[in-house]
């Protein structure tokens, strides 16, 4: 049986931190031969990246394909000029590659923003190659997140709406990342649409139901991931404000216009229970996420708020059970799995300040009431909602007609 070829155009790869990676270690298991076509790494920003050194994974069947491109510094201009770039170079190298391995397949992984997947499509429109595409950050609703309901917002919605279907159009297998994606206009278009969750590597939790837990601990709450538009900031410093006089810890993890935010909030109220770790490696930031009692998914109400996102799964991965804000896709798996709080500031606009923050002390006083179910029962279940949905064997067994093409 002849062996299989992927070829992978992608924005970010190694040892930039997501999903693709993994992905591409699934393929290489199976056997197959994997070209990768990838810009020089610089996410979130170069400088940080040269403190961190490539995996050390390397594979006989992996071929990376780097090519030079305006690094990101964590300007928005340098990061759109670096965006086109990959638009542009990838999809010469894609079809390259296409055409130099004819029965090679192509697999996009489309994140923020949208263009990353015009590589592959450009190369399987010419060469009438079928594609698949899995995707993770949902266009045009992106849009109304960063930039509101402006004139100017409504015509790039309308805009890239038109866009992003004319780019699906191509592709022949469709994978979501979440199941409420369905529900969208440009989705719900498509044929072929398959669920396909992110996952994460088995990670070993130590102490896990192993010991009494230890109730002379403060209460430790971490976020891992960068904080921005899609964010509930509004909530977090509330939430910090609160904490401020009780045995709690906080510590974010990660960058973005919301941790700068946060950082200026916390210094002018001089809030000392709040540390800030910077942008860390994936294992620093998985030990110190298995460490915390609650890991937070901060969503405020969006277009986007049922996506479920990396810091998600990844906190179940290391049984840390999470605080989900609002009403959304994570909020009922938290609800469901009883893997977790949640809390719900849906009323804000319609209720008076001091009623609005009731919300906050309920939940304050639940983790403190509950903080032994939180480090042993909310513990074993999120691990358990991280096995059945979320780890490589569930990530397979969706694979599995994929896997079954010849």
């Amino acid at each position: 049986m002849q062996i299989r070829h992927i070829v992978i155009p992608t924005q970010y790869y190694e040892p930039e931190i997501f999903q693709v990676n993994y992905l591409v270690r699934l393929f290489l298991a199976k056997g197959w031969k994997v070209t990768v076509i990838a810009p020089t790494p610089s996410y979130p920003s170069a400088s940080w990246l040269r403190t961190i050194s490539p995996s050390s994974f390397r594979h006989c069947g992996l071929t990376v394909h780097r090519f030079p491109v305006l690094k990101r510094n964590g300007t928005a201009i340098v990061t759109v000029i670096n965006s086109i770039q990959f638009a542009v170079i990838a999809s010469f190298v894609t079809f390259f590659y296409s055409v130099r391995y004819p029965k090679a397949e192509i697999f996009a992984v489309q994140y923020s923003p949208f263009t990353c997947i015009i590589p592959a499509c450009v190369t399987a429109f010419l060469l009438n190659k079928e594609a698949s595409i899995w995707i993770f950050d949902l266009w045009p609703q992106s849009v109304s997140v960063l930039l509101g309901d402006s004139l100017l917002a409504r015509w790039l919605y309308s805009a890239t709406s038109s866009c992003v279907s004319t780019l699906y159009s191509v592709f022949s297998r469709y994978y979501i990342s979440s199941p409420s994606f369905m529900d969208t206009p440009v989705v719900r278009t498509l044929n072929d649409v398959q669920l396909l969750y992110s996952w994460e590597p088995a990670h070993v939790v130590p102490r896990l139901g192993d010991l009494e837990p230890d109730t002379s601990l403060p209460i430790r709450i971490v976020s891992i991931g960068n904080l921005g538009a899609a964010h509930s900031i509004d909530l977090i410093e509330k939430t910090l404000l609160y904490t401020s006089s009780s045995s709690f810890t906080w510590t974010f993890a990660g960058g973005g216009s919301g941790m700068t935010r946060l950082k200026s909030f916390c210094n002018s109220h001089n809030l000392k229970h709040v540390t800030f770790s910077g942008f860390l490696s994936k294992e620093d930031c998985l030990h110190t996420c298995a460490q915390a009692d609650l890991s937070i998914v901060p969503f405020r109400d969006s277009e986007v708020s049922n996506t479920i996102c990396f810091r998600f799964i990844s906190s179940l991965s290391v049984a840390t059970p999470v605080i989900s804000f609002g009403s959304n896709t994570v909020s009922e798996l938290v609800r469901h799995h009883c893997c977790g709080l949640i809390l719900d500031d849906s009323d804000t606009a319609t209720l008076p300040d001091h009623i609005t923050s009731l919300s906050i002390p309920s939940l304050i006083y639940t983790i403190q009431s509950k903080i032994l179910a939180v480090r042993s029962h909310y513990r074993k279940s999120s691990l358990a909602l991280f096995k059945s949905r979320f780890s490589e064997n569930a990530a397979e067994m969706s694979l599995q007609s994929f896997f079954a093409d010849n």
